[in-house]
């Protein structure tokens, strides 16, 4: 398969699912049993595939990961180097493989897609810039009032103004809920390391009705040009941002909402996770036989999901604690382009990043 010419964008017409539908009980299950496994079990569990580790798979395991195809690495440098506005890599860029699962078509992993740079950089434009602007709904607005920042920077990959620029407990930056008989105020290190849970870009995601709002703000240009550039079948018209501590996971479901049949592109950053699929019923035999599979994702991995597997029952069981990559582990600290007093206001920030794991899932949805 080449993303190139991926037959998803060649696919038409609206797809209709019950949003509400609840989850076979197989899958339920398997979501609590690695939810509940301590992090030893998950390192020798032989269920959980880690393709980062491909190359002690097994001839079965091999059987069931399959090649599917690589991005070239002047695709991959070509890509990252304009999301940078420019810059060049430091490092030099590889072929990087992708693999499709035998028994869930359209279920690719790619594992290190993203050069540590570009991580970084992905890292700041989240949370420094994207996070700080109003306009991009996240999990709290609708309980809080919330000072957010000023802009003050043309330059979108300037983070003069972000949440990480203030103290972590100052009371002059507090978000103010707006029934006080209910909730307490929150200052900024309760915020963003216990409160915060989801950032939506582009074309917003509302989670109690499972819809989309057209066009209601736009889409990070670096951001999609990033995306098309890896995958030129996707034009991302939203992203949801799942922010993740050592304990937070998210729960089983499907992507269903949007209104189109095209691909997804789902990128890590920061801590593992414990990523699970599902196909079939309970107690369904031969086609509908309940499968599941479990995989490990990493920081820089892709997560593709095309055709059957786009609408799959899936979730993150878990975040596991103390795995996040040496080049994000002290961030916001090594944010690019920081001042020296920049950098000195992060370092009260530091090792946010440490406890955290980030999933941005990038999608078209509308025809």
């Amino acid at each position: 398969m080449d993303f190139s010419t991926s037959t998803s964008a060649e696919k038409k017409g609206s797809v209709h699912h019950d949003t509400h539908a609840q989850p076979p009980d197989f899958i339920v299950r398997e979501h609590w049993k690695y939810q509940s496994m301590r992090k030893a079990e998950l390192e020798s569990d032989p269920k959980i595939f880690d393709l980062s580790k491909r190359d002690s798979f097994s001839e079965e395991q091999n059987d069931i990961w399959r090649p599917a195809g690589a991005i070239p690495a002047a695709r991959i440098r070509q890509a990252c180097e304009t999301y940078a506005g420019g810059k060049p890599l430091r490092e030099p860029t590889q072929d990087v493989p992708y693999f499709e699962h035998r028994d869930f078509p359209g279920l690719q992993v790619i594992p290190g897609l993203l050069p540590p740079e570009t991580q970084v950089l992905f890292t700041s434009c989240l949370m420094h810039r994207d996070l700080a602007d109003p306009e991009h709904k996240i999990n709290l607005q609708a309980d809080f009032e919330i000072p957010y920042p000023p802009k003050s920077s043309s330059d979108p990959q300037r983070f003069d103004n972000s949440f990480f620029s203030r103290d972590r407990a100052s009371s002059q930056d507090m978000l103010i809920p707006k029934d006080s008989s209910k909730t307490k105020p929150l200052n900024n290190e309760q915020f963003l390391y216990t409160k915060l849970r989801w950032l939506t870009l582009g074309d917003q995601y509302d989670w109690p009705t499972r819809s989309y709002a057209q066009h209601a703000t736009p889409f990070p240009a670096d951001l999609s040009t990033l995306v098309t550039g890896l995958f030129p079948h996707i034009r991302p018209e939203s992203g949801v941002v799942l922010m993740y501590g050592a304990k937070d996971f998210m729960p089983v479901h499907r992507d269903v909402s949007e209104q189109c049949q095209r691909a997804l592109a789902s990128f890590s950053v920061g801590c593992d996770g414990i990523f699970i699929m599902a196909r079939g019923k309970d107690n369904g035999e031969g086609d509908n036989a309940p499968k599941t599979v479990a995989i490990r994702v990493r920081s820089g991995d892709c997560v593709h999901l095309d055709g059957e597997a786009r609408w799959a029952w899936h979730a993150m069981a878990r975040t596991i604690p103390s795995t996040c990559p040496p080049h994000l582990a002290d961030w916001p600290v090594g944010t690019p382009g920081a001042t020296p007093q920049e950098q000195k206001i992060y370092k009260k920030w530091i090792g946010y990043m440490g406890t955290k794991r980030i999933n941005v899932s990038c999608r078209q949805v509308w025809d």
